[in-house]
């Protein structure tokens, strides 16, 4: 990749928010099928379906405390590979068996993560382009799994019940953004009305 050109800071740059604000979670397949931007200076994804035929790809979409949500990447490089280390972490309130089941479902599954901040920009956790030596893209081992589970009741009474979820992907590059081509037939993101699944084309 050549450097050829500065990077600018604009007015909007500066009024950027912090926080996510939606998250999306779904178990890897064997059907499943990723368009990376082929647009030069651009690390996007265009695409996720869940079959070549095609369609949508389906996502759970997990609700949780405003302002607990925190998406933190961290690199290393070691013998001219860099490692991106890129955590997920959100709280769920009230200990309850629908968290604890949703625990149990996601503990040894392939996922991708999809967390959209409150600048509307989603990022593709688990999705990664770079060494890939698979021609199934399932079975690249850049996938993003259940890291750390962390809560409980509290004591007093005005502790806190609830549990602390951290999902975490080792990947070679740094996260991709989910952007739709423009004009493009499809919809990207689109939630369905109970607000709990949303799909991806």
């Amino acid at each position: 990749m050549a450097i050829d050109t500065g990077l600018a800071i604009t007015c909007a740059d500066l009024q950027a928010t912090g926080g996510i604000k939606r998250i999306l979670i779904r178990a890897w397949t064997d059907t499943d099928v990723v368009a990376y931007g082929a647009t030069p200076g651009t690390h996007t994804i265009t695409s996720i379906l869940s079959a070549s035929t095609p369609t949508d790809a389906t996502w759970g979409v997990y609700e949780f405390k405003n302002e607990t949500p925190a998406l933190t990447i961290s690199a290393t490089k070691e013998m001219g590979s860099t490692a991106f280390e890129c955590g997920l972490s959100f709280f769920l309130p009230k200990l309850e068996y629908l968290k604890f089941n949703l625990i149990e479902s996601i503990t040894n599954s392939c996922l991708m993560v999809i967390a959209v901040d409150t600048n509307d920009n989603a990022f593709v956790l688990g999705v990664s382009e770079k060494y890939e030596n698979e021609s199934n893209p399932s079975r690249n081992q850049t996938f993003a799994q259940l890291s750390t589970v962390e809560g409980g009741t509290g004591a007093a009474y005005a502790d806190e019940s609830g549990i602390t979820i951290s999902l975490m992907a080792r990947q070679f590059e740094m996260p991709r953004q989910y952007v739709v081509p423009s004009p493009s037939a499809t919809t990207g993101i689109v939630v369905a009305a109970d607000g709990l699944t949303a799909t991806t084309d």
